[in-house]
């Protein structure tokens, strides 16, 4: 991702990989971690973290169009991508967070939020490189793999001095302390494979036709 003498288009052809989980973490930020009202401290916490977050992948449609990898294409042939065996992990992420979140403590969505925040710290960071300098070859700026959404991560409520000595003071029931650590090791194990299907993509696609095996691989499976 910091290799410079790669395009930078090539160090994010991943972007259609992407989708299905940018889709599925606004799904569950309105669906299964937000909890309104509430009188619980940690679930309004919760709550205002899920109206800051849940757009962010209007950012990354808006890179992909910029990248020039916003295709049109047939219904068919997105639903066929979208469920190809490239998003298999992708698209596995709200069943497997909503697993251990829905109608869960609101300390277990804290944690849902916290794991998913300093991953996305990581990527959004190593994206940098490949977003600065698309945006001097473009002249016009990413707001999903760039600048932008690296600062906002930074600057969620949650991570004001005052939201992190509310977080310092929690005190984590004991009946749930261990479904949190298995929690978080899952998570970051769906995560590291995650990423591994991302390197495997762009190792494997050009961003100029990032679907072409997609349908060669269809078109072998229609002639079987």
């Amino acid at each position: 991702m910091e290799d410079e003498t790669i395009d930078p288009r090539q160090r994010l052809a991943f972007s259609p990989v992407i989708a299905p989980l940018a889709m599925e973490f606004s799904e569950l930020c309105k669906r299964i971690l937000r909890d309104e009202p509430t009188t619980n401290y940690i679930q309004e916490m919760v709550n205002v973290h899920t109206h800051e977050e849940h757009f962010h992948w209007q950012w990354l449609l808006e890179d992909m169009e910029k990248m020039g990898i916003d295709y049109p294409m047939r219904f068919s042939d997105a639903v066929r991508f979208l469920w190809s065996d490239h998003t298999k992990v992708s698209r596995s992420m709200l069943p497997l967070f909503e697993r251990y979140t829905r109608g869960s403590h609101p300390i277990i969505r804290l944690v849902a939020i916290e794991v998913s925040e300093v991953t996305a710290n990581v990527f959004f960071r190593s994206t940098m490189s490949a977003a600065l300098q698309l945006q001097e070859m473009t002249n016009t700026e990413f707001r999903y793999y760039g600048m932008r959404h690296n600062h906002i991560e930074n600057t969620h409520t949650l991570h004001t001095p005052a939201s992190m000595q509310i977080m310092k003071e929690i005190e984590v029931p004991e009946e749930i302390h261990q479904k949190i650590l298995e929690f978080i090791d899952v998570a970051f194990e769906y995560f590291t494979d995650l990423i591994n299907e991302f390197h495997a993509y762009i190792m494997t696609h050009s961003y100029q036709v990032p679907f072409a095996r997609v349908y060669q691989s269809e078109q072998l499976l229609s002639s079987v």
